[in-house]
């Protein structure tokens, strides 16, 4: 035990100086009272309050008692069961489940701890890393696991992190070794500070004979009426084909098949891959089963059927092109429409007697009113020559404004904006058309641009390095409210750079205006072989974008949700991000929640709100993960922090009953190996019998179970609290009753 201060040494004369001082002004002072006060009284009255003053000054000192020892801590040990239900399944007929077997073998390990660690403190626990693990009453009755999904990485480091403060030596895992939500980094996981990890794998590690079905692919969206494929792969574990036996997988929605496929394996084969279509029929997101006809005999036929969903959407965005003159621009942007499934193209023209719709032969007139012009998701008007007397710019304008997205490009000769198109377009000052040499170039600043996405360009560089530079540009100035997205770079010298791609919102549409006519011959340019390896050619998806832009521009800025998914299953953990965009592709400042609710009714469908983490280095890009959620449609929406109001458009998804659990229908004792070389820790298979009982024993014997001594420090305060306070109080108080006992002022 030992005295210690606050302050510094050097400051204790100081102090003292200060209590010298302190009495012999009280001592003055007393001298100097009417009434004098006796003798007596005076000494009394000085050293009540210089007693008071030396203890407020003790208090600044700040002294406290340290009391310096230490006592032994008995080591504990964590035994866990993995809480999931593939730990339900029975590896026999009428045999016991993975959960009973755990609940013996944990005696046996209660056993071997008693003898080799008589004084270790043994926690049973149930949990699967997913959830906040819970105590493990073996005894209990009908105590079957509860839970769905495993991630073994999280549960041992969550356990090793969780129990550090109990002296915690090792975590023992009794679970099948499979995981249904790996974490990605492992090693960052793996039981820090000497924890020993030992995995003791539940199941047979054989399994019975099975077909399994597995690599499901399919689209994640269609249109109404389309023709859709679905692969799948069926596993025939310990099934290799003999030639006489037949596969069969059906594709079932709601009690109709749809479609139905057969293959008959090879001898030697362990799996088989087939194929099935159907047309695309109710519009939305739609609940698919995919069911594998099981074979004589077999056990396990939950892994046998498996869930998709695929967005049906009612019809293509449709767009108008208008072209006074056909050139090769509508030839190259017509090609486009047809490599993007998203669109239609409907190309309309002059005809013998008037403007006719390419394809059909059928006349066109131009729209009576604005809803009349919303037939269409967006407009092309490639060039304005010969379309003065076909349309109505005034009326084309406010469809513009009301949602209508619009492309301009300019004629090939004279060059100028139609009355009522001026206001919208996000150039001014168009001047007439001059022959050069243009290399197109992406402007300073722009990040992520829905109108450049996958050209796979930096800021201040050009995308279309191996094609023809632009010969003919028409001048023109950039709006205030237009951003600039593609500048036209003189090859060879000359003026400064030019505008040629810009791109604005008149309202509600996006309004995109490309200053050269030449767009064609950057598109039919085919670059030597080998210099624009496996991409697609830039000029080609930039007209892809330009279109899709102009029919969907709306949907494509602002906050939106990325690698969004229309299925999950039951026990899985939600991972969705969202990206937001301003005009210029850069991330938007303002933060953003995720909203989710369930439309269709049921325990959960009050609205919860998300709270989102900025994704580091991706600007706008922010992420959350949602508990696992139960089977239902849910919808998810951006909305801004802390309101209603809605940042973005709802997307469905669907959460299905898992059928992972059910698929785990053996011991996977290597995935276990994996894991224990990887947090140095062990392996043991419980159907070894005698080998896992002695390769348990000598795992726990390698563990250190001597108690380990922490240290304590107590440390006595000597100058805070209420007594200190309480004494210097009475102190003054009692010369304070004095003082008026005796009349003096």
């Amino acid at each position: 035990m030992e005295l210690a201060w606050t302050i510094p040494l050097y400051l204790g004369p100081v102090l003292v100086v200060f209590v010298v001082a302190a009495g012999l002004w009280t001592r003055r002072h007393y001298l100097s009272t009417v009434p004098r006060a006796s003798a007596p009284r005076r000494r009394l009255l000085t050293g009540l309050r210089v007693a008071a003053v030396t203890i407020l000054i003790w208090a600044l000192a700040g002294p406290s008692l340290l009391r310096i020892g230490g006592r032994d801590v008995d080591p504990s040990v964590v035994v866990v069961v993995e809480d999931s239900a593939s730990m339900a399944l029975r590896d026999a007929p009428g045999g016991s489940s993975r959960w009973s077997w755990a609940a013996r073998l944990s005696a046996t390990l209660d056993s071997l701890l008693t003898d080799l660690a008589p004084g270790a403190d043994v926690l049973h626990l149930r949990g699967n890393g997913l959830s906040p693990t819970r105590p493990w009453d073996r005894a209990a009755e009908g105590a079957e696991p509860t839970g769905r999904g495993t991630d073994l990485g999280g549960l041992v480091g969550g356990l090793a992190r969780e129990w550090a403060d109990r002296s915690l030596r090792a975590v023992v895992v009794l679970t099948d070794g499979h995981e249904t939500a790996a974490a990605p980094d492992r090693n960052g996981l793996a039981p820090a500070g000497g924890v020993e990890a030992i995995l003791v794998g539940m199941g047979d590690p054989e399994g019975p004979p099975d077909l399994r079905l597995r690599d499901l692919r399919y689209p994640d969206a269609a249109f109404r009426g389309d023709e859709v494929v679905v692969e799948a792969a069926v596993d025939l574990r310990m099934m290799s084909g003999d030639g006489s036996r037949e596969i069969s997988v059906h594709l079932v929605q709601a009690g109709d098949t749809l479609a139905t496929a057969t293959a008959a394996p090879a001898p030697g084969d362990e799996s088989v891959h087939l194929e099935l279509s159907f047309e695309a029929r109710a519009q939305g997101l739609n609940l698919y089963d995919l069911i594998v006809t099981p074979d004589d005999n077999e056990r396990y036929l939950a892994n046998n059927r498996s869930s998709l969903a695929i967005a049906v959407r009612q019809e293509r965005s449709r767009l108008l092109l208008l072209a006074g003159r056909p050139g090769w621009n509508v030839r190259a942007l017509a090609n486009a429409a047809a490599m993007e499934p998203r669109l239609t193209l409907d190309v309309a023209y002059p005809g013998p007697d008037g403007f006719m719709l390419a394809d059909s032969s059928a006349a066109w007139r131009q729209p009576a009113d604005v809803a009349g012009w919303q037939a269409w998701d967006g407009v092309v008007l490639a060039g304005t020559t010969g379309l003065d007397g076909a349309v109505d710019w005034r009326a084309l304008a406010s469809a513009v404004r009301a949602g209508l997205g619009l492309l301009v490009l300019p004629p090939s000769g004279a060059v100028g904006s139609p009355d009522g198109l001026a206001d919208i377009l996000p150039v001014t000052g168009v001047a007439s058309m001059t022959a050069g040499r243009w290399r197109p170039v992406v402007v300073d600043g722009i990040v992520n641009h829905p109108l450049l996405s996958y050209l796979d360009v930096s800021p201040g560089e050009s995308p279309f390095v191996d094609l023809p530079p632009l010969e003919r540009l028409a001048g023109v100035v950039a709006a205030p409210e237009a951003v600039a997205l593609l500048s036209a770079r003189p090859v060879r010298g000359g003026q400064g750079d030019m505008p040629l791609l810009l791109t604005t919102e008149a309202d509600a549409g996006a309004v995109t205006w490309f200053s050269s006519p030449d767009l064609w011959s950057l598109y039919f340019w085919q670059p030597a072989r080998g210099r624009s390896g496996t991409s697609e050619h830039p000029a080609a998806r930039l007209a892809r974008n330009l279109l899709v832009w102009t029919a969907m521009g709306r949907s494509l800025s602002g906050v939106t949700i990325a690698g969004h998914r229309n299925l999950y299953r039951e026990g899985e953990a939600i991972t969705l991000e969202t990206q937001g965009r301003d005009m210029r592709g850069e991330g938007r400042g303002q933060p953003v929640s995720l909203r989710l609710l369930r439309p269709d009714g049921g325990p959960d469908d009050a609205a919860r709100t998300f709270r989102l983490e900025d994704v580091p280095g991706r600007p706008g890009r922010s992420r959350t993960t949602l508990p696992p959620l139960p089977p239902a449609r849910y919808e998810v929406q951006p909305v801004y922090a802390g309101t209603d109001s809605a940042a973005g458009p709802a997307r469905p998804f669907l959460v299905v009953p898992s059928s992972l659990e059910e698929m785990q229908t053996w011991q996977d004792h290597r995935h276990l190996r994996v894991l224990a070389r990887a947090w140095d820790g062990h392996a043991i298979s419980a159907t070894d019998g005698d080998r896992a009982a002695a390769a348990l024993s000598d795992a726990l014997a390698r563990v250190d179970w001597s108690p380990v001594r922490v240290d304590r420090n107590e440390d006595l305060s000597l100058w805070a609290g209420w007594p200190l306070l309480l004494l210097v109080v009475a102190l003054l108080g009692l010369e304070w009753i004095i003082r008026r006992a005796e009349g003096m002022l």
